[in-house]
């Protein structure tokens, strides 16, 4: 399957990301870390794919560079067989509105200044502006989507859970109607219950919209509830990827079967 392939949404090829540290003296070169080391993995329309790994795996830094946040010191990253480092800023711009971004904080994500409608509307602001009338359709149809309702278009986050919060990031990320949502622990800091509604309705979303997601989690639980394939990254690399099922019933690395041996099942989920 190559990169031009329309299945093959995002195509990361041989990424290496390097960080200066702080100088020890003055006159010497700064000491380098490699958070992410010669890295290859491919998500499919319809196929969404877990990446597991521990504190400093170098998982967060891969999900940066496949929404461009960042560049990577060699290799690329390919989104529908374009290269976002290649790109211009205006094209990247218009790219963007195809693959959106749920980060893990469902507190420190939604600015407390703004009211929900603001919050939710500002990737179709920035992305593909329309008419007032039309802007608000959008935002009322992804606070729909997500299991909340159009009078909550004037609240301020502080009015809402935790649970509700994150379920505001998420209908943010739907506005522009991606793709592909690259979601960085998103229940992490949610408790164990409002976690599996969350979790729920991710894959609710997944069925109904046709949404892929990038899902970044320790937890190889989360991930075997709403992943169809599996990446395990230690040290900056990714040491083993398959299937869900082929990862669950045969892992084959040391360190995957310590996840599987060390995180618990989500209780309560499916349903």
């Amino acid at each position: 399957m190559t990169a031009a392939d329309p299945v093959l949404l995002v195509d990361v090829r041989g990424v290496t990301k390097t960080y200066a540290l702080p100088r020890e003296r003055l006159f010497e070169r700064p000491p380098m870390i490699r958070a992410v080391a010669d890295v290859s993995l491919a998500v499919r329309a319809g196929r969404s794919l877990g990446l597991v790994g521990g504190s400093g795996s170098g998982k967060s830094t891969l999900a940066r560079l496949v929404m461009a946040l960042e560049r990577p010191t060699c290799g690329s990253v390919l989104f529908r067989g374009h290269d976002l480092n290649a790109l211009a800023p205006a094209p990247l711009r218009r790219l963007r509105r195809h693959f959106q971004m749920v980060f893990q904080d469902p507190f420190g994500s939604l600015d407390p200044r703004y009211r929900i409608g603001r919050i939710v509307a500002e990737p179709l602001d920035a992305l593909e502006p329309t008419t007032p009338e039309a802007r608000r359709a959008r935002v009322v149809e992804s606070l729909e989507a997500v299991g909340l309702k159009s009078t909550d278009l004037a609240k301020y986050p502080h009015e809402f859970s935790g649970g509700q919060r994150q379920r505001i990031a998420i209908a943010r990320a739907l506005i522009t109607r991606p793709e592909l949502i690259v979601a960085d622990e998103p229940v992490s800091a949610l408790d164990v219950s409002v976690r599996a509604q969350v979790l729920n309705l991710m894959r609710d979303l997944a069925a109904g919209f046709g949404v892929t997601y990038l899902l970044i989690s320790h937890d190889l639980a989360v991930v075997e509830y709403v992943c169809d394939d599996v990446a395990v990254m230690y040290g900056g690399r990714i040491v083993e990827s398959g299937t869900t099922e082929a990862i669950f019933a045969d892992p084959r690395h040391d360190y995957t079967r310590t996840l599987l041996a060390a995180v618990p099942k989500v209780p309560a989920i499916a349903g």
